[in-house]
């Protein structure tokens, strides 16, 4: 009598379990990073989004001034307002791709809305069948959308919550969840900035009959805006499973024209796996007028290298919690700037009847 096949039966059991991993591939490369990440769900809702945050090394939830900031706090639209678009790349190893996508809306001086998405998406991967065949391939996907509002109670105190579903698919396994974020932002004194957020709140994700909870982060921190031309964040966080870790992040601008401004940024973040980098990263930044392009570089050890690029998008008024640094520029060349010299071709005109608080002077 012919023994059974134990091989065979292992590569059965393979070929089932492939399913399972396929569908968590994106998980298990998540807490790659993460020391201690514990048996989360949905662990791509841990990796930063964009590149500017991203070269911060996460460091952004106080900072919460562009449209990706609603992946870190919530409230961030409201202090900062206007319409932007941000579109986000990443690059990690073996084809892994992170896409980010966010748009704010401001409605009125008080309430903005905004609607966001990531995904985290892996190349083809082989499928067997329970003799250890190959039958084809198939690739796998976790993702997230959702929408939210944030509302500027005072001047210097905003609020925000963010609703969205969360989706894992591998194979021919689908998985779905729901959850909410909440954030708060405080301006103090213009110079000083404080944020704090809840994220992913909410049901936990089923796999192949097993549930996983996501990873519920908890992050704090506080930023300085120096002589208006920089940025110095620290933040701590929790994010599921994995330990409490540290980051601190830097940002400083220098006018190039009146319209061109460039960025340097330098971040670091404990709490990495041995083999998954030493925590820093850096990047670059430039803007002409309503356009913004960023890149971002952090390596990861083992896992090879990450490359983020994002591409930001302003329209309509923006009421920034900081002066751009131009504008301080253009109002210190105004108050030391000396009257002509010689008699004015004409006498100056004032403005006509009606025009409230503005006054013309025609030379």
């Amino acid at each position: 009598m012919r023994p059974p096949d134990l091989g065979c039966e292992r590569r059965g059991n393979m070929g089932r379990r492939n399913i399972i991993l396929a569908a968590m591939i994106t998980c298990l490369f998540a807490r790659a990073v993460w020391a201690g990440a514990g048996s989360d769900g949905a662990a791509f809702l841990k990796i930063d989004a964009g590149a500017r945050a991203g070269a911060m090394a996460g460091a952004f939830t106080a900072v919460a001034e562009d449209a990706l900031s609603i992946f870190y706090n919530p409230a961030g639209p409201a202090m900062s307002g206007g319409d932007q678009v941000s579109l986000a790349h990443a690059e990690w190893f073996e084809g892994l791709r992170n896409e980010h996508a966010a748009y704010t809306h401001a409605v009125s001086g008080r309430l903005s809305v905004f609607a966001g998405f990531a995904a985290l998406l892996s190349t083809s991967l082989d499928e067997y069948d329970a003799t250890g065949l190959r039958t084809g391939s198939y690739g796998a996907m976790d993702g997230a959308a959702g929408v939210g509002a944030a509302w500027k109670h005072r001047e210097d105190l905003c609020f925000g919550l963010f609703a969205k579903s969360v989706y894992q698919r591998g194979a021919e396994e689908k998985a779905y969840a729901y959850a909410g974020d909440m954030g708060v932002l405080y301006n103090y004194g213009g110079e000083m900035r404080f944020g704090a957020a809840l994220q992913n709140l909410g049901t936990s994700i089923r796999l192949h009959r097993t549930r996983f909870d996501l990873p519920r982060t908890w992050r704090a921190g506080a930023a300085y805006t120096l002589e208006r031309m920089a940025w110095l964040s620290a933040e701590l966080l929790k994010a599921g499973g994995s330990g409490a870790a540290a980051a601190l992040g830097a940002e400083g601008e220098y006018a190039i024209t009146g319209k061109e401004t460039v960025f340097a940024r330098l971040g670091y973040k404990s709490g990495r796996s041995r083999n998954a980098g030493s925590g820093l990263s850096a990047g670059l930044g430039l803007r002409s007028g309503s356009l913004g392009v960023d890149y971002a570089f952090s390596p990861l050890g083992d896992l090879g290298d990450a490359h983020r690029f994002t591409l930001t998008f302003k329209f309509g008024k923006t009421q920034a919690a900081r002066p751009e640094r131009s504008s301080v520029r253009k109002a210190a060349v105004k108050k030391k700037a000396r009257k002509p010299a010689g008699k004015p071709r004409s006498k100056p005109r004032s403005a006509p009847a009606g025009t409230g608080d503005t006054l013309y002077l025609i030379w």
